[in-house]
């Protein structure tokens, strides 16, 4: 199977906004568009940051920052879609010629980047969407989404120096009856790109000039099936390290690479 180093994946997806599957060619209408971030709240909650895992734990997020980026969506839907895996049984069926598809997340045509990193404060705002910036992109309906989450690299300067050099950084409670886990979790996501890729992200946007796509991280998926229970709390009370051979830092390192740990929505021009 082919490895692509993280540059290499950047520039071949970026690389379709200009080539025959991007602005030239078969594209449509180049536009310009706002990128922003924004961390998604959990059914039934008002504040950023807290929510009950399905194991029962009552979380309370008093820190949590995340390198991410680039962004890239596109103008398939997700294989894990429904009507994307009728599609996909019908392809098998009835075999057609799709153009460029590569060896990694097939998503047809790039309909908009963000083509940097950033360091992401999920606690921050209040809710409110940080914009990154304008991108260029074309008008039409983007049905998935791809990011890489990776450790910070020399290209963000000062900005990375809050991370130590981790991917993610989190820091919180979890509560459960009368028992209380303090924890911190620091977490890195090395090469190869095929480890720090989330793909097949379902959205459904329709994407347009001026508008802004705010790309959602959902902190409340990322301890699905976590068992806080499994740590044990120092004597002093201090937050217990999460360390790689536990079964919380496990839970986590699958799920913030899961395609539902993010999502995207979109706020038109006014």
């Amino acid at each position: 199977m082919k490895r692509y180093s993280r540059r290499a994946f950047t520039w071949m997806l970026g690389g379709a906004l200009a080539a025959g599957c991007g602005l030239s060619g078969t594209g449509g209408r180049s536009i310009t568009f706002r990128m922003g971030l924004r961390t998604a709240l959990a059914s039934g909650e008002t504040t950023v940051g807290e929510f009950t895992t399905d194991t029962g734990w009552r979380v309370t997020l008093t820190s949590a920052r995340l390198v991410l980026g680039p962004i890239y969506l596109f103008e398939k839907a997700s294989p894990l879609q429904p009507q994307a895996l009728l599609r996909r049984l019908g392809d098998v069926l009835l075999p057609t010629a799709h153009a460029h598809e590569g060896d990694f997340f097939s998503g047809g045509r790039v309909l908009g980047e963000w083509d940097r990193e950033v360091v992401f404060d999920l606690l921050a705002d209040a809710g409110q969407a940080r914009v990154l910036g304008r991108s260029p992109g074309i008008a039409g309906l983007a049905r998935s989404l791809s990011l890489l989450l990776q450790p910070p690299s020399s290209a963000l300067g000062a900005e990375a120096d809050v991370m130590q050099g981790r991917s993610l950084f989190l820091e919180g409670v979890a509560a459960q009856a009368a028992v209380r886990v303090p924890f911190r979790v620091a977490m890195d996501f090395p090469p190869p790109v095929e480890l720090q890729r989330v793909d097949f992200v379902p959205i459904e946007v329709d994407l347009d000039d001026e508008g802004l796509f705010v790309l959602e991280p959902q902190p409340h998926r990322w301890f699905t099936g976590a068992r806080f229970d499994r740590l044990t709390v120092p004597a002093d009370g201090t937050p217990v390290d999460v360390g790689t051979d536990t079964q919380v830092y496990r839970a986590l390192s699958v799920n913030v690479r899961r395609f539902d740990a993010f999502t995207g929505a979109w706020e038109p021009a006014a």
